[in-house]
């Protein structure tokens, strides 16, 4: 784990709340994750050249201005290039705005179940699916659609009628959604 000290944010929550209160951001689904880096002052490039080493993304330093680089081949998937960009925006407010430590980031160091001993990986993974699916926005968020699917869904398909709507609200892929809402223990 990194020194508490070394870190520009210690959650994501710490970061929605400061560009909420200092930046007039709107806390609403779905999460507006390319503001947020503009509001860092991160660049977001899109890289063809990172597929041959089969990077999904990464994160360096040119000078003082972090720059996010994205696979746009391995993240067509909209859910995924925000999940990604997320990711590394994780990596910097956890583990380089201060130290500028750069990240280049495999399929397999984005996995939930590959990264769960590197202990970077795994924060900028939490940290992702934090700041795309708040805590307080998917409890507001499944109650108005836990009442409006109530209505017009068999209770068999309303688990996943559930996951599918969040992930839809959210722009995150169903199974991100379904891990968040197990982490919270909304779902079981």
């Amino acid at each position: 784990m990194i020194n508490e000290e070394k870190r520009l944010y210690s959650n994501a929550s710490e970061l929605l709340f400061y560009l909420a209160k200092e930046k007039a951001f709107e806390v609403k689904a779905p999460i507006d994750v390319d503001r947020i880096a503009k509001e860092l002052g991160i660049l977001v490039e899109l890289d063809f050249s990172l597929d041959s080493r089969n990077i999904v993304g990464e994160i360096f330093f040119k000078d003082e201005t972090p720059i996010v680089k994205i696979n746009p081949l391995q993240n067509s998937y909209s859910p995924r290039r925000r999940f990604t960009l997320a990711h590394e925006i994780g990596h910097y407010c956890l583990h380089s705005a201060k130290s500028k430590q750069g990240f280049t980031d495999s399929k397999k160091a984005m996995s939930r179940s590959e990264s769960y001993w590197d202990s970077y990986e795994s924060e900028a993974n939490n940290f992702a699916a934090q700041l795309l699916m708040p805590q307080d926005l998917i409890l507001e968020e499944g109650e108005k659609l836990i009442e409006s699917i109530k209505k017009t869904c068999e209770e068999k398909a309303l688990l996943t009628t559930f996951v599918e709507g969040m992930a839809d609200k959210f722009e995150v892929s169903s199974k991100a959604m379904e891990y968040r809402l197990r982490k919270l223990r909304i779902i079981e």
